[in-house]
């Protein structure tokens, strides 16, 4: 029985390097060379390479990101400090770099509330997303009013920011060098106590990456 392989024509004869037999003419103008030269199965074709993220990137709603904003993401990541490199997707665009407390639209860090639109991963456990800053800022005062309300600053912040997890003496001593009186209740120093708590937790702007389709 005989078999039959089908060769491409600078091999037929034994040729390669130097001494093979080059195509005459332009692509298009020799047919019988032309089906080596194009992609397709008896040609080459090179692989379409995916872009990739090259940050960390959490979606908390608008679906996978396209091509195109993935590669506007990775360019607005660049020049970001180690410790921000990372970036949470919305509906309409994408947070990059900047605290954790900006890019989750949560000043106060929370980690949990009923009108979250999803959690991130923080340096300790998870925190939670909300849809904007005025959602997050809501989100706190309701929690601090009606959960802290009757305690003192100093019991609330003991819970919301435990020793264990934070320098709580020196949390303190910041939001009384804002103005809020530690000993007084949470309630009759909110006003004070919010912008001092946004302070300390470190709202720090990074990029905004509109999503592109």
């Amino acid at each position: 029985m005989t078999t039959s392989i089908r060769m491409h024509p600078l091999e037929a004869g034994g040729l390669a390097g130097s001494e093979a037999q080059c195509p005459s003419g332009p692509f298009g103008m020799n047919p019988s060379m032309d089906k080596w030269m194009k992609p397709g199965p008896l040609g080459f074709e090179l692989p379409k390479v995916a872009a990739k993220l090259v940050i960390s990137v959490t979606i908390v709603s608008g679906g996978p990101l396209s091509e195109r904003t993935i590669l506007k993401v990775n360019d607005a990541a660049r020049n970001i400090p180690s410790q921000w490199r990372r970036g949470i997707a919305y509906a309409d665009d994408v947070k990059v770099g900047g605290s954790l407390a900006w890019r989750a639209n949560n000043p106060g860090n929370l980690r949990d509330a009923t009108t979250k639109i999803g959690t991130v991963a923080g340096a300790v456990g998870k925190f939670a997303v909300f849809g904007s800053i005025e959602d997050g800022r809501a989100a706190q005062r309701s929690l601090y009013l009606s959960r802290y309300g009757s305690m003192t600053v100093k019991d609330a912040i003991n819970k919301l920011t435990p020793p264990s997890e934070n320098d709580t003496d020196g949390y303190l001593a910041k939001l009384k060098k804002a103005g809020v009186d530690p000993e007084k209740d949470v309630k009759s120093q909110i006003d004070v106590l919010m912008p001092a708590v946004e302070a300390n937790e470190g709202l720090i702007t990074g990029t905004v990456v509109k999503r592109i389709p």
